[in-house]
């Protein structure tokens, strides 16, 4: 079996040590869908010798069951349909909180960042455009500001048309800009010896999956700063 050759959307390993194929499906999920992320299950199975599950995101209204039978084993997919969430009920939750001014945390802004995806009765683009603008003035960490401008690129990549319009939006969320904001001035907090603790565990997140240059591109905090907590981690 050619690993190479697979074209899974996510693999991700958890704590535990087991692995999940995340499959986002914008077509119907049918007995296609199970077969694909069986072979996709075999691969990883193959290649990292560790239990192995399959989570399939269905964007569509008109799933069937992906479950398939192969033998003995059984293959029986998680299956996560959006349709089947609120999208309005949701982003009013959200604008709540922006509105009190209160800090979003990693489970709301993993909210916001599905909620396009949701039942909504207004046009997907115009939702998008929305979240935007709470991404850009919200109280929200570095780390997930991060996550979420990845995230939401693909968003805004999918559903809005406007070339123009997708520009604009990507550059709204990017996180050099939102750092300007007066919850974000790395440059007082690392004046401030109580904010000291939670900069490094930060950084130590962050030093996960970017190098100490791109963190200090990303929150100006300064590259012999970041370098010291690498040292202090092994890293």
């Amino acid at each position: 079996m050619n690993f190479s050759e697979k074209r899974m959307d996510f693999a991700v390993v958890c704590e535990s040590g087991n692995i999940y194929d995340i499959e986002c499906e914008t077509s119907s999920v049918d007995e296609n869908t199970a077969d694909k992320t069986w072979n996709y299950v075999k691969a990883l199975h193959w290649k990292y010798d560790n239990d192995i599950y399959s989570l399939i995101i269905a964007l569509s209204e008109k799933n069937k069951n992906p479950k398939k039978q192969i033998g003995t084993t059984t293959h029986n997919p998680l299956l996560c349909e959006m349709k089947k969430f609120d999208g309005e009920k949701n982003l009013n939750n959200i604008k709540k909180k922006f509105e009190s001014n209160k800090e979003l945390t990693s489970h709301d802004c993993a909210i916001i960042e599905t909620i396009p995806d949701m039942r909504n009765s207004r046009n997907p683009e115009v939702i998008v455009e929305e979240l935007c603008y709470i991404i850009k003035k919200g109280k929200i960490s570095i780390e997930n500001r991060i996550i979420l401008q990845a995230t939401m690129w693909l968003n805004i990549d999918y559903y809005v048309k406007n070339k123009k319009k997708r520009k604009e939006l990507m550059e709204m969320i990017k996180v050099e800009k939102s750092l300007n904001s007066e919850f974000y001035e790395w440059q007082e907090e690392t004046k401030n010896e109580g904010r000291k603790e939670e900069i490094v565990e930060i950084v130590t997140a962050m030093l996960e999956t970017l190098t100490p240059k791109e963190i200090t591109k990303l929150t100006k905090i300064p590259l012999s700063v970041i370098n010291e907590i690498a040292k202090q981690i092994n890293i």
